[in-house]
């Protein structure tokens, strides 16, 4: 199958150059309909997503991050703890309108092309489910007419999935949506009874709850989000226990507007969580700077507009319970060009010639990690690479995710009383050849340790 990847970063690009309303954590004028705001490449994207678009070149202040040269790890190892129970119907709480969920989440999503049945390049037996409370099959493509698209996540594999998953004691859910999904769920809500016979359908297989990832569209963004909320209360309704989440896309504070966010308060109380895609969060877009994949802490300049803690900020004030509120970990890095080499550096001329997919931390760790190339940004608690450009993508300059990263992620979300996390996605951080299934995913190890234990 063509990979949504390769889809969701040409689209991404396309809207974060041009401001182009919709797709993935984009918005432009107001409409943040949700679009990839990291990639799938970055993954996934909001549904009534983000702003998180271009603006004119300003002039940044002064913020040369500090670096360090603590080598990468993987972080120790423990026993896991198992968050959910086997077989469909159950909830972080039996309330969503009272509920804060009862302990912290790490979702990973599971693309289909890496599966059994497409390459095998991730199967299902490799996953270390210590690592998570939850895996999202990745994806299920509304088709416009309340059925699925070609290029699904196949039912063999979905089979395999939810009985591992409950296997050991964690729960499956099924992400529904993908690269440019709007107009397939438009057409679908028009078929809306079909539709939901085929979400609970899905259920019934055995998945134990429903991710809605809504990226995109034809109508207008108030349109969307009117459909959408008929969705996720008519999910809720019909389906009171199981687990109901949806994305949510990053917020560029050069436009952001507090009301763009209004409509995330008004249906958190029909959802266990809302998690943003905090991956991805750069580019070499129009009026950036080079910056970071996934910023923990913005920097306040202009030129450099993300950061987790900024995004954050702006669903907690549109009255998103903070223990509703999820961020996300991207196991991908971006590959910047020359002539950067670092964080906040004009771009003249470099682009970001591959991230989601080739860019996966099991590739960085095999081709492009050394220690000498090492620097961790202090700042925004993140790592990078300063490279010479002959490897086998012409980088210069990688940032990405590493064991150091996901600990601060970790720190600071519980000192934010926030809900968990969701990981894009987890076959990339993949090792094969390793003596045992923590040694094989070594980030899966480091969220085991830092948010389930």
């Amino acid at each position: 199958m063509i990979r949504i990847a390769a889809l969701r970063r040409s689209i991404l690009a396309w809207i974060l150059a041009t401001g182009a309303a919709g797709g993935c954590g984009s918005s432009l004028g107001g409409d943040a309909r949700g679009l990839d705001a990291g990639g799938e490449g970055g993954s996934r994207a909001g549904s009534t997503a983000l702003t998180a678009s271009t603006t004119t070149r300003a002039t940044p202040t002064s913020a040369t991050p500090t670096s360090a040269t603590t080598p990468s790890g993987a972080g120790s190892s423990g026993g896991g703890s198992s968050v959910a129970s086997s077989g469909s119907g159950t909830s972080d709480a039996a309330s969503t309108e009272a509920g804060a969920p009862a302990g912290l989440w790490v979702t990973g999503y599971y693309p289909s092309w890496n599966d059994d049945a497409n390459s095998a390049t991730y199967p299902v037996r490799a996953i270390d489910w210590a690592g998570l409370s939850e895996v999202a099959s990745a994806f299920y493509i509304p088709d416009g007419n309340g059925g699925w698209a070609s290029g699904s996540f196949d039912a063999a594999t979905a089979n395999a999935l939810i009985a591992a998953a409950h296997g050991t004691s964690k729960r499956a859910i099924a992400s529904i949506g993908g690269a440019d999904s709007g107009a397939g769920f438009e057409g679908s809500m028009a078929n809306l009874s079909t539709f939901m016979s085929n979400l609970a359908a899905l259920l019934t297989l055995g998945y134990d709850g429903i991710d809605i990832d809504w990226e995109g569209g034809n109508q207008t963004l108030a349109e969307d989000q009117a459909l959408e909320t008929t969705l996720l209360q008519g999910l809720r309704a019909a389906h009171p226990s199981i687990l109901l989440t949806m994305t949510a896309g990053i917020v560029n504070p050069n436009l952001a507007q507090a009301s763009d966010y209004a409509f995330y308060g008004a249906i958190a109380p029909a959802l266990d969580r809302i998690n943003v895609m905090t991956y991805g969060m750069a580019g070499a877009y129009e009026g950036w700077e080079s910056w970071h994949s996934s910023p923990l802490h913005w920097n306040n300049v202009s030129a450099t507009p993300s950061g987790i803690d900024n995004s954050v900020s702006y669903y907690l004030a549109a009255g998103v319970p903070a223990a509703k509120l999820g961020v996300g970990i991207g196991f991908y890095g971006l590959c910047y060009t020359a002539p950067v080499t670092g964080p906040v550096q004009p771009l003249d001329g470099s682009t970001v010639v591959v991230s989601d997919d080739v860019m996966s931390y099991a590739n960085i760790l095999a081709n492009y990690y050394s220690s000498s190339a090492y620097h961790y940004d202090t700042d925004a608690s993140v790592p990078y690479l300063t490279l010479s450009g002959n490897d086998a993508e012409p980088c210069t300059y990688v940032t990405y995710e590493d064991a150091t990263s996901i600990a601060a992620k970790a720190a600071w979300v519980k000192a934010q009383g926030l809900g968990g996390v969701i990981i894009w996605s987890i076959d990339e951080g993949y090792v094969a050849g390793g003596a045992s299934l923590a040694e094989q995913n070594p980030l899966l190890d480091v969220t085991k340790s830092s948010f389930l234990q």
